[in-house]
């Protein structure tokens, strides 16, 4: 669902990052591996933070982070031990976890889902003002789905499949295109192209994204986890340059100019409305109805036990 990348070399890289701090002294660091589902961007930052910063191993993790792509099957690589954290969408988990897979959500990236529809300027400014004229987009997605049942579009407005590169919406100013807001609309505007982002949110499809997930049930490092995770987080949100230089060595295809304005983008995508790193169960549940209704998971499924919130700080050590 992004703008095209070359991802070969991408795919395969997996990043241990330089010269962190000493190893803390005391018991052997937790190996872990981050899979991501994408290829470096600043909707991993927070990830990227606190393996630079030393937030990870000072919390007791020996952290690798596991570059992605198009399609990376992450909860599989979580299922076969090849990664112990797992990044997925809030409504591929639901559905994975219809099928089987024993993963469970423990902290979100994204607050608000990050997917959506790109327009030219001059185009529509609202999903209802849509009605007719083509859309590219993952045909037979979940988005795609949802929107046109949300909006009657059946007939009206044609699907064409999106294969991730925003060349074709650069040269017709008529065409709309799926997109997420850590990618399409800075590297079309990096372009020049004016465009509207009409949030898949704001039309009522909003899963969490960018999941961190662990196997279920939890590891017992899992919480601690959460918590570093949390702090990295913050601290990216702080000051996001470091993590952000790391990212662009590894994704040449990010100039930075194009790191700054998705990393400004985000930023509301990752607070959203509850608060970094909430999940509540009215969310998970109105997903879950969602895929139900859609016809993606069976009947009468729910999102009971597909998420823990763990991130509440440790208790203060009690007073001498």
């Amino acid at each position: 669902m992004r703008a095209a990348l070359l991802l070969s070399s991408l795919s395969a890289m997996v990043l241990g990052c330089g010269d962190p701090p000493a190893p803390p002294t005391g018991p052997s660091l937790v190996p872990v591996t981050i899979a991501l589902n994408w290829v470096p961007e600043p909707e991993f930052g927070g990830y990227y933070e606190g393996l630079l910063s030393g937030i990870y191993r000072e919390a007791g993790f020996d952290v690798t982070i596991l570059p992605g792509g198009p399609d990376a099957p992450t909860l599989e690589l979580l299922a076969t031990g090849q990664a112990q954290v797992a990044i997925a969408a809030g409504e591929e988990l639901l559905v994975r976890r219809a099928r089987g897979v024993e993963a469970v959500a423990i902290w979100p990236a994204l607050q608000l889902n990050p997917a959506g529809l790109m327009a030219h300027a001059e185009g529509p400014k609202t999903f209802e003002e849509i009605q007719g004229g083509r859309v590219a987009i993952g045909v037979g997605s979940a988005l795609h789905s949802y929107l046109w049942r949300r909006f009657a579009w059946e007939g009206k407005v044609e699907a064409v499949p999106y294969g991730g590169a925003i060349g074709p919406f650069l040269a017709d100013k008529t065409l709309i295109q799926q997109a997420y807001i850590t990618s399409e609309p800075c590297l079309a505007r990096a372009q020049g192209a004016e465009v509207t982002f009409l949030r898949a949110a704001d039309a009522g499809w909003n899963p969490y994204g960018a999941v961190v997930t662990v196997a279920d049930p939890p590891p017992p490092w899992a919480a601690d986890f959460a918590r570093a995770t949390q702090r990295a987080w913050e601290a990216y949100l702080k000051d996001p340059a470091r993590a952000n230089a790391e990212i662009a060595r590894l994704n040449d295809l990010l100039a930075p100019a194009v790191l700054g304005c998705i990393s400004e983008a985000q930023t509301p995508f990752v607070t959203g409305q509850d608060g970094l790193g909430m999940m509540t169960k009215a969310r998970w549940d109105a997903t879950a109805a969602s895929l139900v209704e859609l016809g993606l998971i069976p009947p009468g499924s729910s999102a009971d036990g597909a998420w823990r919130l763990l991130r509440v700080e440790a208790p203060a050590a009690p007073s001498p």
